[in-house]
């Protein structure tokens, strides 16, 4: 008897995941694909005939539960077991059903949220519009031989499915278009300033159905996702509360009043630090309260109380600039992996390999107080503090490794997967836009090849985007974590070296100047001849700032000494290249002293 593979694709992605303005419409759309996907997975894994590859997990029938945490990516792969083409249609029929019912059940709740804001004529237009985009191909084989060929052909087949799109006519009658992406008309009555409990939208904003959906779906359940700006300043927040967190706890009656006019929200989950948008704690945003708010005048008096108790934590404990890390990550050769796997077996293992990564992923990055927006398979996208995106990196990066050691028989045994990190470090006042942006340059720069034999993928980059500087970046290949103190700075990875330099900073081993200095150094040399003499004056141009009597260096001298003369040869870049190393060191150490922690060495 035949069997088919049957593929099915999603979407759109850029719909539900990348039109954003708020953090929240970045989250729950990822939340929305994926729970619109798990709809569709689970009506395959409910068919007679049918069995899931791609996701897989030892608990489907848990796992595809709505609202689970399990994450299902847009692409869905499966056996079915019957050699009625027929058969195969109607299980990916049933996909396409389950999908949409899934997707009603949010545009309805939307509805009784939003009912007396919105234009119901237009909603309703919206609704009977296909939203949803919904691909399928399948192609047959006998057994475990043909497998590997009818995965190819069936990805092929989806690939040329999905050039074949359907474009229906949109009509339109001069009302503005959505603030999010600009492809559908506002289905709001008036653009902006709805006042409704658990959903900020800011005066002049205008929405379509799914950016209704993204914005209003689950407020009642207090699934409000952390700002950027809550993300920005948890190292102050943890600093405070080490110190001591009177003057803090004394806002949070400030806070609720402000929720009950409608002009703050709180996060996803009761955070044990600060369970409100952090914003409150910069005085100099409180004109948006005002304008989003139900009563302006209320809650400006309000925030004139809250401007003295915020001024307190600001002389008791100076503030920082909010700034974050984006963190996008990303499997190295999956592909190519996928393409020597050979039997089913091995793809439903490869399946559960990634969907364990997945759900551990989520908690790596919980741990290191940040906030994951996407964990699907081998991708990552995520919000951190800047003091804990570094460690946050290595254990992603060590635990991608480590799943795919469990099972020893891959067929790609001997070029395993690896994982590539991108960091941005940008202000939480950017675009949103472009804040994903800057994680998504740091993530190809991770992949990135060099000049460098053998030295793409599986690397680790990070970018600076100060506000009126250029960027600036470092990147280089992980490799194994060695003890830090036994070992010459040129034996460790970047991140080791990085929690070096962070620990210098902090114990004012290093005076905060000396980054520019060697910055100054290195446009000194800029358009001299290289060769050996020059090799020899840059590195002792440079060794002779580390040879100051403010470079508190002690025993670490001679592992100082021996990295720089390592990594200064050839020409100015390389010392640009240290110059930029410390400047990121720099910037990670202002969060872990706003943090009021000490460092050790580790980040």
């Amino acid at each position: 008897m035949s069997h088919y593979l049957l593929q099915i694709s999603i979407g759109p992605v850029q719909d539900f995941i990348a039109a954003a303005r708020r953090t929240r419409d970045l989250w729950f759309g990822s939340y929305l694909l994926s729970e619109i996907s798990k709809a569709a997975a689970k009506s395959i894994q409910n068919s007679d005939a049918a069995f899931l590859i791609f996701p897989h997990s030892d608990n489907l029938d848990e796992d595809l539960k709505a609202g689970s945490p399990f994450n299902v990516a847009n692409v869905i792969l499966a056996e079915v077991s019957e050699d009625s083409e027929a058969y195969v249609k109607s299980v990916a029929r049933e996909a396409e059903n389950s999908a949409e019912a899934r997707w009603m059940e949010f545009v309805n709740e939307a509805f009784n949220i939003l009912e007396n804001g919105i234009n119901k004529d237009k909603w309703e237009d919206q609704k009977k519009t296909k939203i949803i985009e919904f691909y399928s191909a399948w192609y047959p084989f006998k057994d475990e031989s043909d497998y590997k060929q009818a995965r190819q052909e069936v990805v092929r087949l989806l690939s040329a499915r999905k050039n074949l799109r359907d474009f229906e006519p949109w009509k339109g009658d001069g009302v503005p278009k959505s603030s999010l992406d600009g492809r559908r008309e506002s289905v709001l009555k008036k653009h902006g300033g709805l006042n409704i409990k658990g959903v900020r939208i800011k005066k002049g904003e205008a929405l379509d159905l799914v950016g209704c959906v993204k914005r209003a779906a689950g407020a009642e359940k207090n699934t409000i996702f952390p700002s950027v700006v809550s993300i920005a300043l948890d190292p102050w927040i943890r600093g405070i509360k080490k110190k001591g967190d009177k003057a803090l706890k004394e806002l949070y009656g400030y806070c609720e009043d402000l929720i009950s006019y409608n002009a703050l929200s709180r996060h996803k989950s009761a955070d044990a630090r600060f369970p409100y948008d952090a914003t409150v704690l910069l005085p100099s945003r409180y004109i948006e309260f005002k304008e989003e708010s139900s009563n302006p005048e209320m809650v400006r008096g309000i925030t004139e109380k809250m401007k003295r108790v915020v001024q307190e934590l600001h002389s008791f404990h100076k503030p920082m600039e909010p700034y974050l890390a984006v963190l996008v990550a990303d499997g190295d050769r999956i592909g190519k992996a996928i393409s020597e796997v050979k039997s089913l077996k091995e793809h439903k293992d490869f399946s559960e390999t990634l969907s364990c990564f997945a759900l551990n992923a989520r908690e790596i990055v919980e741990k290191n107080f940040g906030c994951c927006v996407y964990t699907g398979g081998d991708d990552v996208l995520a919000f951190l503090p800047m003091d804990k995106a570094i460690s946050c990196a290595r254990e992603l990066h060590d635990e991608f490794g480590s799943l795919w050691k469990i099972k020893e028989d891959w067929s790609f045994k001997d070029s395993l997967p690896t994982l590539s990190v991108g960091i941005s470090i940008a202000h939480a006042f950017e675009d949103l836009e472009d804040l994903l942006e800057f994680g998504r340059e740091a993530e190809k720069l991770a992949k990135k090849a060099s000049a460098e034999k053998d030295s793409d993928r599986n690397g680790l980059a990070v970018t600076i985007r100060a506000r009126g500087n250029s960027r600036l970046f470092i990147r280089e290949q992980w490799k194994v974590f060695f003890d830090s103190n036994e070992n010459h700075l040129s034996n460790l990875s970047l991140d080791q070296r990085l929690s070096f330099w962070v620990s210098c900073f902090n114990q004012e081993r290093i005076p905060s100047r000396f980054p520019y200095e060697l910055w100054g150094i290195a446009r000194f040399y800029e358009g001299w001849r290289e060769g050996n003499n020059l090799d020899k004056a840059m590195q002792l141009d440079v060794l002779r700032i580390f040879g100051r009597k403010e470079l508190k260096l002690g025993e670490d001298k001679s592992r100082v000494k021996e990295y720089v003369e390592s990594v200064v040869k050839g020409s100015r870049d390389s010392i640009q290249k240290l110059a930029e190393e410390l400047l990121t060191a720099q910037w990670i150490e202002t969060a872990h002293t706003a943090a009021g922690g000490e460092c050790d060495g580790i980040i």
